[in-house]
């Protein structure tokens, strides 16, 4: 399972980041790489107004980022890639956006969808309720074991809850 993530769209739906903060996107990409390694689902994420001169493709971890230039939007991106994919992969894309439009276009191509809100709402659940999926053979990490404080899961709540 993959998601095609429209970036911008969700920063504003996660507590503790802001659009208008200078590491927006930083803070995002961390947060994601964390979740992709909990839940082991790839994440590709999609940010427009990229300046020209910054790399188009780029990995962090297990989260494939496309910057996407001033030329074009992040949605036109992300609706284009599901356009482009078979149709035995599009079955394996769920693709995160509230705009409605990008909604649209990606689940009359086949791919599933989901608003931005609810993304960020699973995001907190995993990180607060430890939900992980185990490596086969691999003991999980004790971290993984173990039940966050309240304390911890305030702090989570804080970061994840909506304003």
């Amino acid at each position: 399972m993959e998601y095609f993530i429209d970036g911008h769209n969700l920063i504003p739906k996660i507590s503790g980041i802001r659009l208008s903060d200078e590491n927006d996107e930083l803070e995002l990409l961390e947060r994601l790489q964390e979740y992709a390694r909990l839940t082991r689902r790839r994440c590709t994420v999609f940010f427009d107004k990229a300046p020209d001169f910054k790399t188009r493709d780029e990995s962090y971890g297990t989260v494939h980022v496309v910057y996407v230039t001033h030329s074009t939007k992040a949605d036109e991106e992300i609706i284009a890639r599901v356009n482009d994919l078979s149709k035995a992969r599009i079955r394996e894309v769920i693709v995160v956006s509230s705009d409605q439009h990008v909604q649209w276009q990606c689940h009359r191509a086949g791919a599933a969808t989901m608003n931005s809100e609810k993304f960020a709402a699973d995001m907190m659940h995993i990180f607060t309720s430890g939900s992980a999926y185990p490596v086969k053979g691999k003991k999980s990490e004790p971290h993984l074991e173990q039940k966050l404080s309240p304390k911890e899961v305030d702090e989570w709540l804080k970061i994840f809850s909506e304003k």
